[in-house]
């Protein structure tokens, strides 16, 4: 039991670097933890990363490095005041014989991160990607999940793989291969519609800032989409289109108006949320906010909110420590 509780003590200090000089990662695998340090911590971790084991990164810069077996990425949030930040290409390249998903949390990645090769199942989920995501042309068979983030720069698909967007803010699309997109309360801001093909949309917005003349394509599917400031009707083309509309920003948006910031919130309007054209296939507001998966920042894992550490050891050489968790 008391190995235990230090793992996850030991997990939590690393996922905050709660009063510490240098950034944190700690791997946990199979009940002990091992902690890394310094800029190259992740770098490092991962090298001694086993499937299925966890690595948690404190908050700060980390150097990017290639992740080769289905680990759990865990970050401080993407809306914290000092977030986890990693600098240098993020690839993933797991072996299709790896029984274990990759999965990543509460992370900025400052530069591009990437998928090749064959696997099943990643997720991205409440992070944001400030370069972009791309798939390479050797991309087997994957379905990669994106939820509650950010993608800024272009989302790059390639190879034979299937990805689900969910309530997910996406800046541009470009598609190619097999790729096949499925999209549910999205946001896609600045997309070359005619590259979407066999691509399915629910209750998303396409928002563009250059009165774009391009539509989408006859074999894209929407239902309840919004086409906010085009020129053209971009829906003009579909056979499947049931509830499909356009509108301006103002029409749409509370105070987005076509530039792209981190503080944007992307909510709809007061007028928007009251006008049927805005209601999704479930009822709720297209968009972000509405959905099964209403876009929340709210990590899945406990961080430290506060914690003393006694001043020396007790008889039995043991240290005392008093953690607040949110």
């Amino acid at each position: 039991m008391k190995k235990l509780i230090l793992s996850v003590v030991a997990m939590m200090v690393a996922a905050t670097s709660f009063a510490q000089e240098t950034v944190v990662a700690s791997l946990s695998h199979e009940g002990e933890t091992t902690m890394f340090y310094g800029l190259t911590a992740l770098v490092k971790a991962a090298e001694k990363a086993q499937s299925g084991d966890v690595i948690n990164l404190s908050r700060g810069i980390f150097n990017a490095t290639t992740i080769k077996v289905g680990i759990t990425l865990r970050g401080a949030g993407i809306d914290s005041d000092d977030p986890t930040c990693l600098n240098g290409n993020l690839h993933i390249e797991i072996p299709s014989d790896d029984a274990n998903r990759f999965t990543m949390e509460g992370i900025i990645c400052n530069s591009e991160m990437s998928m090749s090769g064959t696997f099943s199942s990643p997720q991205i989920v409440k992070c944001k990607l400030n370069e972009g995501f791309t798939t390479k042309t050797t991309t087997d068979n994957i379905d990669i999940l994106v939820v509650n983030s950010r993608v800024i720069g272009h989302f790059n698909v390639g190879g034979i793989c299937r990805i689900s967007l969910i309530n997910s803010y996406v800046d541009g699309v470009t598609h190619y291969d097999n790729a096949h997109f499925m999209g549910l309360n999205c946001i896609l801001f600045k997309n070359r519609m005619d590259q979407l093909h066999n691509s399915v949309w629910k209750n998303c917005i396409f928002a563009t800032s250059n009165h774009s003349d391009y539509r989408l394509p006859t074999d894209c599917e929407c239902t309840n989409c919004i086409a906010v400031d085009y020129y053209y009707d971009i829906f003009s083309q579909l056979k499947i289109k049931p509830g499909c509309s356009s509108a301006s920003y103002a029409e749409a948006f509370k105070d987005f108006t076509g530039t792209y910031t981190d503080e944007q919130t992307f909510e709809l309007s007061d007028a928007a949320k009251a006008n049927e054209n805005f209601k999704g296939t479930d009822g709720t507001e297209v968009g972000l906010y509405g959905g099964p998966q209403p876009f929340n920042l709210t990590l899945s894992y406990p961080l430290i909110s506060t914690m003393e550490v006694g001043e020396k050891t007790d008889d039995n050489g043991q240290l005392e420590v008093t953690i607040g968790v949110k």
